[in-house]
């Protein structure tokens, strides 16, 4: 098989589930979807808070395997988005008075951005930092490099969430065996890079994400993240007030809502159907559509609220996406209840053109496009071959000699010689002639002779 050198795998911790995609990016700049899995993590994740490590480590592993068998590779990293209710922005502003009039350097500006990193949340942390505007000379810049002045003042906005947030998710990643690629992307911002255009952002938009349980409200201008917010309503918040209102299981009321629900009427049908459902029951169409009505405003109430203090920007109005974004007339609830001047449309589609590989199942229409927003972020490849880590040394066959060879032997020892290759290659040692016989009695005649005349 060939190596997996070039597949990249990300998980998004959604507000109630875990979706995983592995995808490649092909040399003309698209994506190519390799593999989608999806777990319903309602029992373990609530609004996008981990709450049940063991169960959320099950359900990682359940979608690494999953798609580990789909790729027919070992994924043993991935990227990771993160998001969650208590995922919001904070504006911190920090002053620097200069002894005399200098030029503002690379280094004072990383000196501003360390100061506001000191920024202390009781319980949470600071995940990102974006710098809005420096004032300095004669007044605001985005690029205050080479300026002379004797001040400077940083404005800057941190994205900030509950410490746990991200110390649970790298628990349940440590679990489950598979390393996050660097720090946890924020997943929010992934998806607005992959949804709005670069004028949108330039021009000024907000981009809302109707999700599950948590609606996410961004608001872009001059290329840049003003404000961010999650709030923890959504589409099952709606269903919930169905299950209440008319004593059914949930199921039912998710399909009530997903079949007949509308996110605005506004004049009551005068002769309203019985919707059946369940088990020969049925409900007043009118009425639950009041039901749905009353919530939706809510949570569109609740994006006003965040959207007041920024609607004179907002010249490419709202972009609306999210599962729960595709109710029926939500357009025209959001145009209704927010009472803009600017445009509100659904998001199109993501700006990269995907592919799906064959046998794949199209996650278009299945709420992917968190996970492939985390995945168009990734750089790094997070496959390998299956058991290239702890590959066994590859067995001889049947038959064939087991003994290695001297030059097979790591050892700088050599090899110890046999018996028979001692006796055949030691040199020989020298032998001393025999000396004739006749000379040998000669000689001992002559030491007779001798030892008469010593005595």
């Amino acid at each position: 098989m060939e190596p997996k050198n070039d597949i990249i795998v990300a998980l998004e911790f959604g507000t109630s589930s875990i979706r995983g995609v592995a995808g490649c990016k092909k040399a003309d700049g698209n994506l190519q979807i390799l593999g989608i899995e999806y777990e319903d993590t309602q029992e373990s994740i609530l609004k996008g808070v981990i709450y049940n490590i063991d169960k959320t480590t099950q359900a990682i592993k359940s979608i690494i395997g999953r798609l580990s068998e789909q790729l027919g590779a070992q994924i043993y990293q991935a990227y990771v988005g993160i998001s969650g209710q208590s995922l919001h922005t904070e504006a911190n502003t920090v002053k620097r008075n200069l002894a005399t009039t200098v030029k503002i350097t690379p280094e004072l500006v990383d000196n501003l951005k360390d100061n506001n990193r000191l920024t202390s949340y009781p319980g949470a942390e600071i995940l990102e930092v974006i710098a809005q505007e420096y004032i300095v000379g004669k007044g605001p810049t985005l690029t205050p490099l080479g300026v002379m002045s004797d001040h400077i003042e940083a404005h800057f906005l941190n994205i900030v969430a509950r410490t746990t947030l991200r110390e649970n998710i790298e628990k349940c990643m440590r679990a489950a065996d598979v390393a996050i690629v660097g720090e946890p992307v924020i997943a929010p911002l992934a998806l607005a890079d992959a949804l709005l255009t670069g004028n949108e952002k330039r021009s000024g938009c907000a981009l809302v994400d109707f999700g599950a349980g948590t609606t996410t409200v961004q608001i872009y201008k001059d290329n840049i993240l003003r404000h961010l917010v999650v709030l923890p309503l959504g589409g099952n918040s709606i269903t919930g007030d169905i299950m209440s209102e008319y004593l059914m299981e949930s199921e039912d009321a998710e399909r009530l809502k997903r079949k007949h629900g509308q996110a605005y009427v506004a004049t009551p049908t005068e002769k309203p159907k019985q919707l059946a459902y369940g088990d020969g029951r049925a409900v007043d169409e009118n009425e639950l559509q009041d039901t749905i009505g009353a919530r939706q405003e809510e949570i569109i109430e609740n994006v006003k609220h965040q959207l007041k203090d920024y609607g004179k920007i907002l010249l490419s109005g709202i972009v609306c996406t999210g599962g729960a974004s595709k109710m029926q007339d939500m357009v025209i609830a959001i145009q209704h209840f927010i009472q803009s001047e600017r445009s509100v449309k659904n998001a199109k589609s993501l700006l990269t053109t995907v592919d799906v590989a064959p046998g794949v199942n199209n996650p278009v229409n299945k709420n992917f496009d968190g996970a492939i927003a985390i995945l168009m972020q990734g750089r790094v490849a997070c496959t390998r071959d299956m058991g290239q880590e702890n590959a066994a040394p590859e067995l001889p066959a049947a038959g064939q000699d087991t003994d290695p060879t001297p030059a097979d032997i790591p050892s700088t020892e050599q090899a110890q010689p046999s018996a028979a290759e001692t006796e055949e290659n030691s040199p020989a040692e020298p032998k001393i002639p025999k000396t004739p016989w006749y000379k040998r009695l000669g000689k001992a005649l002559k030491d007779m002779m001798e030892e008469d005349t010593d005595v």
